[in-house]
Formats: C-alpha cells, sequence, structure tokens
C-alpha cells in the first residue's frame, strides 16, 4: 500500500494562507470552508449554520475550537493554526 501524497507541504499550505489573509480582496470564506472541511474534518452542512459564538480563540498553549450541534449532541473540534489564522481574520472581515 503507498502512502497518500500531499499536494503542499505544511509551509506552503501556512504561506497560502498568510497571503489570504494579507490581501483584503480575497473572499476568506473558501479557503475558510475548505481548512475546516480538510483539516478538521467538518460537514458542510455543519459550516452553514456555525455562528461566531461558536468560536473559542486559542489561550496560550490551548488551540482555538469551535462547538457545533450534531444532530442532539454538541460536539467540539480543536482547531488546525491554519484555520484558526483564517477563521479570526474571516470574522474580522
Amino acid at each position: 500500500m503507498t502512502e497518500p501524497k500531499n499536494l503542499m507541504t505544511a509551509d506552503e499550505i501556512r504561506a497560502l494562507v498568510v497571503a489570504a489573509v494579507a490581501d483584503p480582496s480575497v473572499n476568506l470564506s473558501i479557503p475558510l470552508t475548505m481548512s475546516l472541511a480538510f483539516r478538521e474534518g467538518m460537514r458542510s452542512d455543519v459550516l452553514a449554520r456555525l455562528k461566531r459564538g461558536d468560536y473559542h480563540p486559542a489561550v496560550g498553549e490551548a488551540p482555538g475550537s469551535l462547538t457545533y450541534q450534531h444532530g442532539e449532541q454538541v460536539r467540539s473540534v480543536s482547531l488546525s493554526p491554519e484555520s484558526e489564522l483564517l477563521l479570526a481574520a474571516y470574522l474580522k472581515r
């Protein structure tokens, strides 16, 4: 069995995120949605219902997180640094 190949290295992804955040003409909802779906495994129907209050920023060494309703359960997902950077910038715009 072969290992799946990454299209981009972690450094390339980080550089792309930083460039997207720095450019005010970039619509951050698209890379944010992709990051939350692919990095954190969140489903698109959940992403459509998220609210600003569902985001809990990182504090010290603890990563940021999102809480969301899944059926009758409340779930929480830790955010990767890239997703958190995109989400924070998206909420500021």
